[in-house]
């Protein structure tokens, strides 16, 4: 008897693919104007027209400006400071204006298929009457110094943006047939500070080191939703049963929202009598921001003769996370924190079958009428309602600051010698190179060593994470050269 390996039939194997296709039409139309004065006094205005195919009839054209004005004083008068080298101030005011995405203005199908046949359905999204272009105007003022030839140089820069006509989604009541409906007025208020400190510290024939630092703080605040709900969810995890990400009347953009203690007014979390479970909202209320304090970086670069070494460490201070793979590992005993009563180095603790170990902790907190909690009780009570995700448990333990501070890149370059490539039949310039990125964090507050960065999502979710992958390192070599 010959056995014969098993081979799966043709119709044992299922291909599922799947096409998504989106055409989008801009016309622009775009002008600049020029004009200096003596090369001290600098003028630039623009004016840019777009035709969206995106838009309805009679909206689909929108105009927008902007003006620019620097001055150079060192340039324009005789100031007799030896160590002024340059100054320059500059003002701005501009317009922007964007579309919407394809496919808003109408119902269009959703096209799939289910057990193997073509299905189609319509949007949970109700189309927008006369949608409109979402407009920004900006303000802006800044200066830039240079002094002791150049040697060090100062740019600040301040900026104020106001966003209105948002394109929003705002949820509905499922029984209108739709889960959201498309608004068109919300309005952002949005400003802050830049600053680039750069300077030379030490060059010669041979020798050169150069460094850096940059600053920036932001601060986005929502003043209106326009006429849909006061609250609006821009990203979640788990549902209801954990943390989001909201926008809100009146709040600063980047709120996280989840369940929260209720707090005695001594500002103490409640307990039940027994000392084992916390008082928490029944609804989600804000519980962290998301927004840093400011943003830097510090870079340097050493040359000596033909070799570069650069280094960039850049930071994100402050803001908070809503921390998800560290409340799992509370819950799952994953995390190191959960070893000291499980190590038996907790308070003395007896069962209910009569048997006393080290394994007891007092939740902090108070009784309802303010008493300060005293009962020892097993630890599993000050982990395992930390996590989320299965069933409503509190979310405020998930959230820590997320602050870091990382060596973002270290290269070297070598560049061959003039002299030398020149006599070589092939190359004009020839430099080789090895660059790593993303090397190690300097410093990080999150737990467990979780990835910082490792966030849900790009874009509204800044505050959540769970499940984050380990950050990546790369070295690369490189070969430059022309011919």
């Amino acid at each position: 008897l010959l056995a014969m390996p098993h081979q799966p039939a043709a119709n044992q194997i299922t291909h599922s693919n799947r096409e998504y296709r989106n055409e989008k039409d801009i016309n622009p139309l775009y002008s600049v104007l020029n004009l200096s004065y003596i090369n001290y006094v600098f003028l630039e205005v623009t004016g840019r027209n777009d035709w969206s195919s995106t838009l309805p009839e009679g909206n689909n054209s929108y105009f927008y400006p902007s003006v620019s004005l620097s001055f150079i004083p060192t340039e324009a008068f005789n100031l007799g400071l030896g160590w002024l080298n340059f100054w320059k101030v500059r003002g701005a005011v501009a317009g922007t204006a964007t579309d919407a995405d394809p496919y808003q203005l109408d119902f269009v199908y959703n096209l799939g298929t289910f057990g193997n046949q073509q299905t189609a359905s319509l949007p949970g999204t109700i189309p927008p009457i006369e949608l409109q272009p979402q407009f920004a105007n900006s303000y802006e003022v800044g200066t830039k110094v240079g002094i002791f030839d150049n040697r060090i140089n100062a740019d600040f820069t301040w900026y104020y943006i106001k966003s209105d006509n948002q394109i929003l989604s705002s949820p509905i009541p499922a029984s209108s047939g739709a889960h959201q409906i498309k608004i068109n007025n919300g309005v952002l208020e949005n400003y802050g500070w830049e600053l680039i400190l750069d300077g030379v510290v030490l060059q010669n024939n041979n020798f050169i080191i150069t460094t850096g630092f940059n600053f920036s703080r932001n601060r986005n605040y929502v003043v209106s939703l326009g006429d849909g709900a006061e609250a609006i969810e821009l990203a979640n995890i788990w549902g209801l049963n954990g943390p989001a990400m909201v926008v809100r009347e009146g709040e600063e953009y980047g709120t996280i929202v989840g369940y929260d203690y209720i707090y005695h007014d001594n500002g103490q979390p409640i307990l039940n009598d027994a000392g084992t479970h916390y008082q928490y909202t029944e609804n989600r209320v804000p519980i962290g921001n998301a927004s840093p304090d400011f943003l830097g970086g510090w870079h340097t670069r050493f040359s000596y003769k033909g070799f570069t070494l650069r280094t960039l460490i850049d930071t994100k201070w402050g803001g908070e996370i809503y921390a998800g793979s560290y409340v799992i590992g509370l819950q799952t005993g994953q995390s190191p924190e959960t070893l000291t009563e499980r190590d038996g180095g907790g308070l003395p603790y007896t069962d209910p079958e009569g048997i006393t170990r080290n394994v007891g902790v007092i939740l902090n907190g108070v009784y309802a009428d303010g008493t300060p909690n005293d009962k020892v009780v097993h630890y599993y009570h000050k982990y395992l309602p930390k996590a989320g995700g299965w069933g409503h448990f509190l979310s405020t333990p998930g959230i820590v600051e997320n602050t870091w501070v990382k060596m973002r890149e270290i290269s070297l370059i070598y560049q061959f010698p003039q002299k030398l490539v020149s006599k070589t039949p092939v190359f004009q310039d020839l430099s080789i190179s090895i660059v790593g990125r993303d090397l190690f964090y300097i410093y990080t507050t999150l737990p467990d060593r979780t990835n910082p960065e490792g966030l849900n999502g790009a874009g509204n979710a800044q505050g959540l994470e769970w499940a984050a992958l380990p950050g990546v390192r790369s070295i690369s070599f490189g070969v430059t050269a022309s011919f």
